[in-house]
């Protein structure tokens, strides 16, 4: 198949937004977000979004397509972007799909096992029960029924904890056995894939990371959690948000000073970018390691043109 789709993977503040961008303005590419927390149209500056300068330059796919009040997961997502990586070839432009979604990717790339009409009618209900649940409780049933992906989720990351139970309440099978099933459908069916993941030193993430956050405060970021807050979207907030939305709702309830909220979520955002960094070494793809952006456009550009 000579039909090209790029996938650019890495760790939180690696640079995948711009060089995506720039890559896709040199090869006639759009860009597919494969951020989750991007795809919810409430929550911005916490999540990094592509400016709007971007997005009318290159078309940005699955960015605030989603209110936090919906339900969403990776098997819809999964198949909204098969067809759309077909509509982008079919234009004859490039699909270039971006994000530090790792699970989200591995599941575009091997495949997710399809429910059948009758588990999803048991869903609902699932997810009510569960959601009555304190995340400690989730956490530790979790490391019970599926320890290897207990490993690889933050115990704070409620929603995806409750997802991966819900798997197993509904079919008495954890995800771990899932993921070794055969697929019903993948991006290798519509293309060649050339998968980037990107990777700097950790220090320079980390360094990334700390300018990042004082960019997020600089540009309201307490005063948009403050109006999500006022909007009653607490709730969603404690569920769907990326780190730092939630202690922000803690810093506005008195729990903790400015300087302290700061450093917390600096700390939390360097623990989960530490874990991505485990999580895409592990994956199959083109490692590229870097400190310069121009010099990573052209490593990939290159292996583009000899593939």
């Amino acid at each position: 198949m000579s039909n090209k789709i790029l996938i650019i993977g890495g760790p939180t503040a690696s640079g995948k937004t711009i060089i995506s961008f720039k890559l896709a303005e040199k090869i006639d590419g759009e860009i597919i977000s494969c951020d989750s927390r991007q795809f919810y149209k409430e929550i911005n500056i916490g999540t990094d979004k592509p400016s709007l300068s971007m997005r009318e330059k290159i078309p940005h796919y699955f960015i605030d397509f989603l209110s936090l009040k919906e339900d969403f997961d990776v098997y819809q997502y999964s198949n909204m972007v098969f067809e759309k990586v077909k509509e982008i070839i079919s234009k004859g432009k490039i699909p270039i799909i971006v994000g530090g979604s790792g699970f989200y990717i591995r599941v575009l790339i091997n495949g997710l096992f399809n429910l059948s009409p009758e588990l999803k009618i048991k869903q609902k209900e699932i997810r009510e029960k569960l959601e009555k649940e304190t995340t400690e409780n989730l956490y530790q049933r979790l490391k019970e029924i599926d320890p290897v992906c207990a490993e690889k989720i933050h115990p704070n990351d409620r929603y995806r904890i409750k997802r991966i139970i819900e798997i197993y309440d509904m079919t008495g099978k954890n995800m771990s056995y899932w993921r070794t099933q055969k697929p019903e459908k993948t991006l290798k069916e519509i293309g060649n894939i050339m998968y980037f993941i990107l990777m700097r030193d950790r220090k320079e993430i980390y360094q990334r990371i700390e300018k990042r956050i004082e960019k997020m405060f600089k540009n309201g970021w307490i005063e948009e959690v403050k109006k999500l807050k006022e909007e009653s979207f607490e709730k969603y907030l404690n569920i769907k948000a990326p780190i730092g939305y939630n202690e922000i709702l803690e810093f506005l309830n008195n729990k903790f000073d400015f300087e302290e909220l700061k450093k917390l979520i600096i700390k939390r955002t360097k623990e989960y970018a530490r874990k991505q960094i485990i999580w895409f070494k592990k994956e199959k793809g083109i490692f590229i390691n870097f400190s310069d952006e121009q010099e990573v456009i052209e490593k990939i550009l290159k292996v583009y043109r000899n593939d």
